[in-house]
């Protein structure tokens, strides 16, 4: 008696189209923009990952529309700080318990291959790595002063 072969789905993974390629992204891996993202908003759920070449800049890929993908990098590879004061509504959109970790990205704008990247400093993406929430602060009237430093 032929057995037939079976497909079965891997309901624990979702199969990610990149530019880099398919990637296969463990669900339990994918970040959830509560609120979705200003200007996508009906998207969230996203992948964060990097190119392996470059492991400086990240990429948040939409996984319902593979057309949305951001490019990210830590604030501190282009030495600035940011001091974020989440409001309470922000705090619960991401669960925020003491010790849970934060962690905040800045988004860049794709530029030619001979152009430094250009930084969105008014719009930090805040994920809580423990739970695996995000968000953009939109930072409508930045305080204090921004000191960046450029070699």
């Amino acid at each position: 008696m032929a057995m037939q072969a079976q497909q079965v789905q891997d309901t624990t993974r979702v199969e990610l189209r990149t530019r880099f390629g398919t990637l296969p992204v463990p669900k339990e891996n994918l970040l959830t923009f509560p609120e979705g993202l200003p200007g996508f908003d009906k998207l969230y759920q996203f992948a964060l990952f990097h190119d392996e070449d470059n492991h400086s800049i990240h990429y948040l890929q939409s996984v319902d529309d593979p057309a949305i993908r951001l490019p990210l990098a830590a604030p501190q590879w282009f030495n600035i700080d940011y001091q974020i004061t989440l409001s309470d509504e922000e705090s619960r959109a991401l669960q925020v318990d003491p010790e849970d970790e934060l962690l905040v990205l800045v988004a860049l704008s794709e530029q030619e291959a001979d152009q430094p990247p250009r930084v969105n400093l008014q719009g930090p993406i805040v994920l809580n790595a423990s739970k695996r929430l995000a968000l953009q602060k939109v930072l409508e009237r930045p305080q204090g002063s921004l000191v960046i430093s450029a070699n």
